[in-house]
């Protein structure tokens, strides 16, 4: 009688191994990618959840104060700072930090402020026209209200961005990963003190002396010249908090935010409210 011979494999085939090696490879490089945009819109959506809370405790604000927006020139001159102003609304210091804002602050300053306020709505006279009161504020700011604003849900209130660039900055770099030393001032503030004066106000453009969109903070930007094309948090002066193209050379090509000021004296000139429609633009810095 014939003994049948049983063989027993005891493990995987080299062949086979590399095959399951392959595909794994295959699946991370397929998958990896989706999960980090996955990670990275959820970081996006979590700093516009900040900021539409900004703009609740803002839009508080206004209806303690007769409707007139924050007087806030903090672009590199003297002012009064925004944040701590709507605290007592917002009750957070968490929600003025954006998770995607990593840019490191100095150690002398104080808590993170990953949003700046639009200074056109703060003021659309310049600082030289202003008259001092002897409690250190000012008159003659021309500050906006509600009533003024042809087009509050197309004006820009509060928009994401890292500090102010010097005139030696490298501005076809994106902002968000410049040097420090090419910030004359990066946004922070003792948030939960009503007197602050050191959140920031800008008028969003790429140029020298100025407060840029922190364009790049979400990815998918790109480097034109030397301006930048990407994406940012905006809150609108209606109160409304959404995600819009911003493109600072001034090409409107649909869901774009029109940055600089009316006269262009910050480098860019900002395509005025009341005439954004057929230009593009669906926002924009400027106020009537």
């Amino acid at each position: 009688m014939k003994k049948s011979i049983v063989c027993v494999r005891n493990g995987f085939t080299l062949i086979e191994l590399l095959v399951v090696i392959a595909i794994i490879a295959i699946l991370s490089a397929i998958l990896f990618p989706v999960f980090a945009k996955a990670r990275e819109k959820a970081r996006q959506i979590a700093c516009l959840s900040n900021q539409k809370q900004l703009a609740l405790g803002y839009m508080q604000y206004l209806q303690d104060y007769d409707e007139t927006y924050i007087f806030c020139q903090r672009w590199g001159g003297a002012g009064t700072g925004w944040a701590g102003r709507i605290y007592p609304y917002v009750k957070s210091a968490d929600v003025y930090t954006c998770p995607d804002d990593s840019k490191q602050r100095n150690p002398w300053l104080t808590a993170k402020v990953s949003y700046a306020e639009n200074s056109i709505i703060s003021s659309d006279t310049p600082w030289w026209t202003w008259t001092s009161t002897p409690d250190g504020g000012y008159t003659n700011t021309s500050t906006a209200t509600l009533a003024t604003l042809t087009s509050p849900a197309s004006t820009v209130l509060i928009y994401e961005a890292v500090g102010g660039l010097g005139g030696n900055a490298s501005y076809a770099e994106p902002t968000s990963s410049l040097d420090p030393s090419n910030f004359t001032s990066i946004n922070a503030a003792h948030v939960n003190d009503p007197n602050e004066t050191d959140s920031l106000a800008g008028v969003g453009a790429n140029s020298t002396w100025q407060i840029p969109v922190a364009a790049d903070r979400h990815g998918g930007y790109a480097v034109s010249g030397s301006s930048l094309v990407g994406g940012a948090n905006f809150v609108l002066a209606d109160g409304h908090a959404k995600f819009l193209r911003v493109c600072p050379e001034n090409a409107g090509q649909g869901g774009v935010v029109s940055v600089g000021d009316p006269q262009g004296a910050s480098g860019a000139t900002c395509v005025s409210a009341e005439k954004l429609g057929g230009t593009g633009y669906v926002a924009t810095f400027c106020r009537q």
